[in-house]
């Protein structure tokens, strides 16, 4: 054997999938210790009601993991706390000194298309030189000429990973992350951890990425009984809580029937009737939802698809409608989006009862 082994190619050095960044984050003022304070919140829709009479206080330093099922509110409380969503009982206060920056999907809108995408970041954060910029887009995979292409040529993955990047260079002490990990690679999710980690600022991130999460937060916040309830740990630690928290609910002994029985049973027989009828409703306007969902995506994919051909920038007046109907598709898509994941979490919550 050692033989054998003594004949196999040496590996003199190993290249690196994962590869270390050092960023270089300047905001220019320090936020104080309380950065968000939200009292008595309440949000409602017309099927569910995602909070009610909420508090919770953002503080200095923390970086949130917003966690929950798709339908439970987590995007919403986001955008309250953007600022994005006005439509709410209570209040969201923003601290002294706070500075934002929002990052969302629906931020590619806000990308110039005619910009290169160097000259992009540029504009954005002029505090930081060509080489800083040149880094921070070679991180998220634009290396050697292509921090020179148009906005405007790239797919919908490019202009996210560029929109991130964006994100990284303002002058924010609170960075606020709306599922920031779509449409990236694992090496782009990597860097993307390492950023945040050496943030000296406030975050909050709403993400279905488990490892992202796991490395980047140090409090996660979920929503339950229509409150924001705090765990203070990462999200491993938040899982084997939860996990022990099923396990003590399940040996927890069942309560005691009544002793009228049958009036009980005679009781439920028309609601049991009734939840059938009305699951049958909801799952007939979900298949509605999700056949507007599919015709919406497909008129965002078409006219993307025309405004990546160079020829349509000779037309303006086309130009300025096709960039109007995209930006009403999307906004119609993420609307529906929004409905369906509150009418299936709905549904599920009935299923279960």
């Amino acid at each position: 054997r050692i033989k054998a082994l003594d004949k196999l190619e040496r590996v003199e050095d190993v290249d690196d999938d994962n590869p270390s960044v050092n960023f270089s984050f300047r905001f220019s003022k320090q936020s104080g210790r309380h950065v968000i304070n939200i009292e008595n919140l309440t949000k409602k829709y017309p099927t569910i009601d995602i909070v009610e009479d909420a508090h919770a206080i953002i503080e200095k330093g923390d970086k949130i993991a917003l966690i929950g099922a798709n339908g439970r509110g987590k995007s919403t409380v986001l955008r309250i706390i953007a600022g994005a969503d006005h439509e709410f009982q209570g209040k969201s206060e923003t601290g002294y000194n706070v500075t934002q920056t929002f990052f969302a999907q629906h931020q590619l809108e806000a990308l110039h298309l005619d910009s290169e995408i160097l000259q992009e970041l540029q504009s954005f954060a002029p505090k930081h030189n060509e080489t800083e910029l040149r880094s921070i887009l070679g991180s998220f995979l634009f290396t050697g000429d292509d921090v020179f292409k148009k906005i405007k040529v790239l797919s919908g993955g490019e202009k996210s990973r560029v929109a991130l990047a964006k994100a990284l260079t303002a002058d924010a002490n609170f960075l606020i992350l709306d599922e920031p990990t779509n449409h990236l690679d694992i090496a782009s999710v990597n860097i993307l951890i390492q950023a945040i980690q050496q943030y000296e600022g406030t975050v909050i991130a709403v993400s279905h990425d488990r490892f992202f999460l796991d490395n980047i937060a140090n409090k996660i916040w979920f929503i339950e009984d229509q409150q924001i309830k705090v765990y203070p740990g990462t999200y491993a630690e938040y899982e084997i809580w939860q996990a022990k928290r099923k396990l003590e609910a399940k040996s927890a002994p069942a309560p005691q029937p009544k002793k009228e029985v049958k009036k009980e049973t005679v009781a439920v027989k028309q609601p049991v009737e009734d939840k059938s009828k009305q699951l049958k409703k909801l799952n007939q306007d979900l298949s509605g939802m999700e056949q507007k969902i599919a015709e919406l995506e497909k008129s965002v994919k078409q006219l993307e698809a025309e405004l990546a051909d160079d020829k349509i920038y000779k037309q303006q007046n086309r130009l300025q409608e096709v960039n109007k109907n995209l930006k009403q598709k999307q906004q119609e898509l993420k609307q529906q989006q929004d409905k369906w994941e509150v009418l299936a979490d709905q549904i599920l919550e009935m299923e279960e009862k």
